[in-house]
């Protein structure tokens, strides 16, 4: 008596006969089709019964769907799912560099081919947070004129900030994002100099929820601003806040371009740790409020191999900056400008107090020291 044919051993029988088929006879299909194939196995398996009740229904769906024209979101979903649909060549971008350089009729004009620069961008390739790509969201220059909330205004707000920051104990990161949702808001929204406390802890609130693992609370925002503002006020604002700027919190801050200037600088603690205040300076400058953040971080950079007499602005630097030293020059003069007010008549407490600290431990000296020995105009 023949065992029972069931459908396991059909298979079975099937695989046995193309084994026994040469191998360049045998049917394969690719990784990505594995699964349409063992669809299409199961589908001829299927009873007729069960196969005839899925075309009925598959009949009365398309029948629904001719019935009813679709919607324009839909098809405007669909084309952009066609769009994903469509295969992508993928390029090497570090082979087609090397290709180029091979090649004897490569243009003699791109000078990235005639310097030799290496790739520091090869190990990050992944990395979000290394700015390989960069649109900046600008901000007006002068945006307050008309306005009545001032620059200077607009400075002891940020000093005051700086302060909330050390105390809270939060990123530098926190500080610069803050500062760009200020700038965000207030260039199209004027308020009020009573209120410009409130945007400011808004602000800060939205940036910690943000950057911060464990952000400060409404309430402890409310208690530094000494109760002058209830925690509805701060949540009705940060909900205006956030409707006002279309929820766009993502402008890229200095701090991520100054790591990517260090790293092709091969910069050490003290070139990171003064480069790292001057774009706090920078930050409290209204002149300066209209400048991206990559050329903020570039200039602080330059400014402080300049101070420490670390070298000129290198080619590389120029190349993966974007910003040659002439480009830099206006802005690294601005930031000494600011320094030179801190050095001599500050108002700004928390401002003066880093500044200090930063002298004081990179150059062991004291401040006298740091503002008339490492840095002149002669030099910018």
């Amino acid at each position: 008596m023949s065992p029972p044919v069931t459908r396991a051993s059909s298979r079975l029988a099937v695989v046995q006969r193309r084994a026994v088929a040469p191998y360049l006879l045998r049917s394969r299909a690719p990784l990505g089709n594995a699964s349409n194939v063992l669809g299409v196995h199961r589908a001829a398996d299927e009873p007729k019964r069960q196969k005839a009740a899925r075309v009925k229904k598959d009949n009365a769906k398309t029948k629904r769907a001719t019935a009813k024209p679709p919607s324009t979101e839909n098809r405007n979903i669909s084309e952009v799912c066609d769009t994903v649909k469509q295969p992508v060549a993928h390029t090497d971008v570090c082979q087609d560099s090397e290709h180029l350089q091979k090649r004897s009729d490569a243009p003699q004009a791109c000078s990235c081919l005639l310097l030799n620069i290496p790739d520091v961008d090869s190990a990050d390739a992944g990395d979000a947070q290394m700015c390989s790509e960069y649109v900046a969201m600008a901000i007006r220059q002068r945006y307050l004129e008309g306005q009545e909330v001032s620059g200077d205004m607009r400075a002891v707000t940020i000093d005051w900030l700086m302060q909330v920051q050390r105390e809270f104990k939060l990123q530098q990161e926190t500080l610069f994002m803050t500062v760009s949702i200020i700038d965000s808001f207030l260039q199209n929204n004027p308020v009020p100099k009573k209120y410009l406390q409130l945007v400011c802890v808004t602000a800060m609130l939205l940036a910690s929820k943000y950057e911060e693992m464990y952000p400060p609370t409404v309430g402890d925002f409310v208690f530094v601003s000494d109760d002058a503002y209830s925690c509805g006020d701060v949540r009705r604002m940060e909900r205006i806040i956030l409707k006002r700027l279309d929820y766009s919190l993502g402008r890229p801050i200095p701090t991520l371009f100054l790591q990517r200037a260090c790293k092709v600088g091969q910069a050490g603690p003290r070139e990171r740790e003064l480069a790292s205040f001057l774009m706090e300076l920078a930050v409290l400058d209204y002149d300066l409020v209209h400048v991206p953040p990559s050329l903020a971080a570039a200039a602080a950079f330059a400014a402080s191999r300049r101070i420490l007499g670390s070298g000129p602005w290198s080619a590389s630097l120029q190349h993966y900056t974007g910003y040659s030293e002439e480009t830099l020059a206006p802005v690294m003069q601005a930031i000494v400008r600011t320094l030179e007010n801190v050095t001599e008549q500050c108002k700004l407490q928390e401002i003066k107090s880093r500044y200090v600290k930063v002298s004081s431990s990179i150059c062991e000296i004291d401040v006298d020291g740091f503002s008339s020995d490492l840095w002149c105009k002669d030099r910018f």
